[in-house]
């Protein structure tokens, strides 16, 4: 009789849980909060651009115009199409990474804020997070949408995939770091979901991507400092003034991201284009380059040293050590296929994390030789074999190693 008694009072209170009404108070403050996290950033990129627009005395823009830059500069931080007129139409598409991050920090830590006003409600957890999202969404699209009538005109359609994949990132990113009730039940419902080899790989990938950059800037400093001179002249060349030379080194560093993953993507045997420029393994196809002084340390039109031919090895020394990370949470007497699934998992999530992350930073402008600029699709096939042939090997290695201990 008790276990019948038992039944009965833990059913009904299961059943009220999932059959709890909507609470759209709740959700409209989620909302509420996903629209102060879009415009946070709106409102920290009007700062520069009307104190850039104020500071020029030459400037012939009106300020409605001048503040509606910060509208286009929301869209392209998401990696959204921005149409300009100039002896003709042409599409911009740059997404300069650090401010996509910020995007992305600014998301979270209105996420962070949202998930304190949220009562945890069963299997409904998810309805907070999605109108967070919407509210994210919606509102970033109303402020880009302001900036239609300067001279620029972002195409909304090509904003809204990147609106929703920062709201996601930023949402989720604080769900996973807070302790709130939603948060945990959060993690419950993809505890249940996702395989323990895994939750394993998961950091193994991440510290497998941050090398990858790594390895990036390494190329990026080489190239810099041997090609010093170069960045230099095109710098005095431009003239841009005390101002202008700040809002320029500025906007050179926002894409540094960009260029780390260019130049990382160009150590696994795919062609970097930049325009009619074509870096590849072993040459370099010259062409015309924009006058942007970092460009000046793009190698010059004719081969590159003979060592360069090596650069594939990286990749796979990168895809060794997200191996020999992912083993790290494994036992000793673990066996051969789970080590090797870990190793693979880990392997094959950063390579997807580098991917998004290499198709987020190329650039373009429509209608001229600057129609494309990152790596070529070969980075594709090329990337994930590298890296999963690194782990790979690096986990019979090491189970043959210990095999020989016991």
């Amino acid at each position: 009789m008790s276990l019948l008694d038992r039944v009965r009072t833990t059913l009904p209170t299961s059943l009220s849980s999932a059959e709890e009404p909507r609470d759209w108070r709740q959700l409209s403050i989620a909302a509420g909060y996903g629209a102060v996290g879009a415009v946070m950033l709106g409102l920290l990129l009007i700062v520069p651009v009307m104190v850039a627009w104020a500071a020029d005395p030459q400037s012939t823009t009106s300020w409605t115009d001048a503040l509606s830059f910060s509208g286009d500069g929301w869209a392209l931080a998401h990696r959204g199409h921005v149409s300009v007129s100039s002896a003709g139409s042409h599409t911009v598409t740059f997404a300069p990474l650090v401010l996509t991050a910020l995007a992305v920090v600014l998301a979270r830590m209105a996420a962070k804020a949202m998930l304190t006003h949220l009562s945890g409600r069963g299997a409904s957890w998810w309805e907070g997070p999605a109108a967070y999202v919407l509210g994210y969404v919606v509102t970033g699209l109303f402020v880009t949408g302001l900036s239609l009538s300067g001279p620029a005109h972002p195409n909304l359609l090509t904003v809204l995939p990147g609106a929703v994949v920062v709201g996601l990132v930023g949402c989720g990113w604080a769900l996973l770091r807070s302790d709130e009730p939603v948060a945990d039940q959060a993690k419950a419902f993809l505890d249940g979901r996702i395989s323990l080899s895994t939750r394993r790989a998961l950091r193994p990938a991440t510290e497998g991507v941050v090398g990858y950059l790594g390895i990036g800037l390494l190329i990026v400093l080489i190239l810099v400092l041997t090609h010093a001179s170069a960045v230099g002249d095109v710098g005095g060349q431009l003239h841009p003034g005390l101002l202008g030379g700040v809002v320029l080194w500025l906007g050179q560093l926002a894409a540094l991201p960009n260029l780390l993953l260019w130049s990382a993507g160009w150590t696994t045997g795919a062609a970097v284009h930049i325009g009619a420029v074509s870096v590849g393994a072993t040459s370099v196809h010259g062409g015309l380059l924009p006058m942007i002084p970092v460009l000046g340390a793009v190698p010059g039109a004719g081969a590159l040293p003979p060592g360069t031919a090596f650069a594939p090895v990286l990749p796979v020394l990168l895809g060794g050590f997200v191996g020999h990370r992912s083993l790290g949470n494994l036992t000793t007497y673990a066996s051969l296929k789970t080590k090797a699934v870990t190793a693979a998992q880990a392997a094959g999530m950063t390579a997807a994390i580098v991917l998004v992350l290499s198709w987020l930073s190329t650039a373009g402008v429509s209608g001229g030789s600057l129609d494309y600029i990152g790596p070529s699709l070969m980075i594709v096939p090329l990337l994930v074999a590298e890296l999963l042939l690194g782990a790979l090997l690096t986990t019979l290695f090491l189970h043959w190693k210990r095999a020989l201990r016991r």
